[in-house]
């Protein structure tokens, strides 16, 4: 009987489209607004401005971060265009067939599948569960988990945030350096205008990296930080309820309060019913 029990684990991880194709829609439509204007679109590519600009940046956060919350900006930006958040409907029904397994067969079945599920909040709960670990102790466990995954969540948005604002600077502080350089080439007229145009690139590089990159990074960071939370919350009270010992039926309930329907709600758990019949 124990064998019968199916969890539907999605590993997939899905592209997010709208953010995909936002990566290359801003700056393609600044270099097509270029070009279309008669200008070169070589001119925009300066590497000393682009240096001045992205480095200064970089070392300006390396200053005001450590390298943890460094870390998990980077780790958060590699998944900026993916979708691998699972549906909380679809994680609502893996914690009521856990707790199914467990009422069932005891903590110790469990065991297997906390090596299996992907979800790392609701694999450490039902690691707890299947140690039988002291109620008061696994919820302190659980809830120092939750709220260190919201610090890191919010770490990755402020570096990207800081950033934000030190591009444009940095954009200004390149096109002084280039008008600098400039002004000491007055004595060849035919190299100022050229040589105040290419000056300004730094300041394109400043204002575009930080509205085209920075911010909406961080704030697609945060959106997703905002997601997790939702079902780390989902997580946490399924697994006190879990180890409390209630039935399928009010876990179910308890957990879907406050949730929008999906769209059609009655494929979720028929789903996951039908593969436990047909193992």
């Amino acid at each position: 009987m124990a064998s019968s029990d199916v969890v539907a684990i999605d590993n997939t991880t899905r592209i997010d489209l709208a953010s995909a194709i936002g990566v290359f829609a801003g700056p393609c439509c600044i270099l097509l607004g270029q070009w279309l204007e008669g200008g070169n679109v070589s001119a925009l590519l300066q590497r000393s401005a682009a240096l001045i600009v992205i480095g200064a940046t970089i070392g300006a956060c390396m200053v005001s971060f450590s390298m943890r919350n460094l870390s998990a900006a980077l780790r958060d930006f590699r998944k900026v265009i993916s979708e691998d958040a699972p549906n909380p409907f679809d994680l609502i029904e893996r914690i009521v067939t856990y707790a199914t397994i467990l009422r069932r067969d005891g903590p110790v079945r469990l065991q297997t599948y906390a090596q299996a599920e992907t979800y790392g909040m609701l694999a450490t709960g039902i690691h707890l569960i299947s140690n039988n670990v002291a109620p008061d102790v696994m919820s302190t466990v659980m809830e120092r988990a939750f709220h260190e995954r919201i610090e890191h969540n919010n770490a990755g948005a402020e570096v990207f945030e800081a950033a934000g604002g030190y591009l444009p600077t940095f954009g200004i502080l390149g096109a002084v350096l280039g008008l600098i350089h400039t002004m000491e080439q007055l004595s060849d007229p035919s190299k100022v205008g050229a040589g105040i145009a290419t000056a300004f690139v730094a300041t394109v590089y400043g204002v575009g990296l930080a509205n085209l990159v920075a911010f909406p990074v961080a704030r697609k960071i945060r959106t997703r930080a905002r997601t997790e939370k939702q079902l780390d919350k989902i997580v946490v009270t399924g697994i006190k309820a879990m180890r409390e010992g209630m039935s399928a039926m009010a876990l179910r309930q308890l957990l879907s309060e406050g949730l929008t329907p999906p769209t059609q709600p009655a494929n979720i758990a028929p789903s996951l019913e039908q593969q436990r019949r047909a193992a």
